[in-house]
């Protein structure tokens, strides 16, 4: 195999989400570039090494695969020099060093900057913006991302994105949740987009960009603490769990679907008496799922004062709620190392498309989430669970950069 067919093969492992196999193979091509003697050429490679397995979670192996492609580039040209410090820039963020990482990504920029290479100072230069956001905080990053933004040049994208970077940082408010967070380079439009945007509630809730998969979360302690996934079997049973609608209690949407057009509250609860008596469900169960009903109807009562539904709105389906989280699990799971990119992606669309099925709207869809999470958590006090929700629904109901203003539902 031919040097350029192996870098073609590494690189289809990383598109792929499979950075351990890419590692293998940069490290054999770099390998044979050294005992040909074309050592800036083995720099590179060996750079793209240590990132791919920094990307495979072995951290260590990468900060030491690095070191040792640094002191060979010591004494290299300009070019090598910020392509190392590019890749360094993802390594150094993965093993935690956020604010080394931050500085090698805007010496890259620097040092593609002096090359004329203005598509590559670009792209280091938003990477070097969004981890001085993430080092030092909105507040904290405000006057580096200015001196950052001060030395790109005007009117290219990645000037356009680290301007709205400074601007959200401008705006954001001192608090560490519930915030709208895009990512300049995560997916703006498109079904995967949309598809995201069904996990925006949870992403709002947890100020995390809602249109990306990856991100720098301890997911793997979080799934094992709330969820009680521990290995890619767990973690996809409880996807499968959501994707088909199966978390929730399905009392709720068994009283819910009892409903009918125009049916009052006694009505309701003759049906659901009725559906229950035909299957023989013991008196006791009986009258916790005519409570249920009972409970609904003033969490509807509340939506609708509130604006989560319009005047005469109701709430047809909860199912929304487990596809909601669905998008965050598959985020999780890639994070924590429970599946790869592929699968992530596939079961992102799984639930969009599941959502879409089920609600007419953004809106409905909203309301569907907040009452299960509701029946879930607050147990009718309209308390912290119910003001976080709300928040959240209105952020994403009425923030002009908000995806469910930017687009349409389905």
């Amino acid at each position: 195999m031919t040097l350029q067919a192996m870098l073609d093969r590494a690189r289809k492992f990383e598109r792929q989400g499979r950075p351990g196999q890419a590692a293998a193979v940069y490290a054999d091509a770099a390998a044979r570039m050294e005992a040909h003697g074309d050592w800036p050429s083995a720099v590179a490679v060996r750079a793209r090494h240590a990132r791919a397995l920094a990307d495979a979670g072995d951290t260590g192996a990468a900060q030491r695969v690095l070191d040792t492609a640094e002191r060979a580039a010591a004494s290299m040209p300009g070019e090598v020099r910020a392509g190392l410090d590019a890749q360094a820039a993802h390594v150094l963020a993965a093993a935690g060093r956020t604010g080394e990482a931050a500085r090698r990504a805007w010496a890259a920029m620097t040092g593609y900057g002096s090359l004329h290479d203005h598509r590559r100072a670009e792209t280091a230069g938003v990477h070097a913006a969004r981890l001085i956001v993430e080092d030092a905080g909105p507040r904290g990053a405000l006057r580096p991302l200015r001196e950052l933004l001060a030395q790109m040049p005007q009117g290219g994208d990645g000037f356009r994105r680290v301007s709205e970077m400074l601007a959200d940082a401008e705006r954001r408010p001192d608090r560490d949740h519930d915030i709208l967070v895009t990512d300049p380079g995560g997916a703006p439009w498109g079904r995967l987009a949309a598809a995201l945007a069904v996990g925006a509630h949870l992403a709002v809730g947890n100020s995390v960009a809602w249109n990306t998969l990856a991100h720098d979360g301890d997911d793997r302690t979080l799934l094992e603490r709330d969820w009680g996934i521990t290995d890619p079997a767990s973690w996809r049973e409880a996807m499968d769990r959501l994707l088909e609608a199966r978390n929730c209690d399905p009392a709720i949407q068994m009283v819910l679907d009892r409903r009918g057009r125009g049916t009052g509250p006694r009505v309701w609860r003759e049906a659901i008496a009725g559906w229950c008596r035909e299957r023989d469900v013991s008196e006791e169960t009986v009258r916790e799922v005519t409570a249920l009903s009972e409970t609904i109807l003033r969490y509807e009562s509340r939506f609708r004062a509130d604006g989560l539904l319009p005047p005469d709105g109701v709430v047809k389906s909860v199912y929304g709620y487990d596809f909601g989280r669905a998008v965050n699990m598959a985020r999780w799971g890639l994070n924590a190392g429970h599946c790869d990119a592929e699968e992530a992606e596939k079961c992102v669309l799984t639930a969009g498309h599941r959502a879409h099925q089920v609600y007419p709207s953004w809106e409905s869809f909203s309301a569907g989430y907040v009452l299960g999470r509701m029946l879930r958590f607050d147990d009718g006090e309209f308390g912290e669970w119910y003001e976080r929700s709300l928040t959240g629904h209105r952020i994403l109901a009425g923030d002009p950069s908000s995806p469910w203003r930017r687009m349409t539902w389905g």
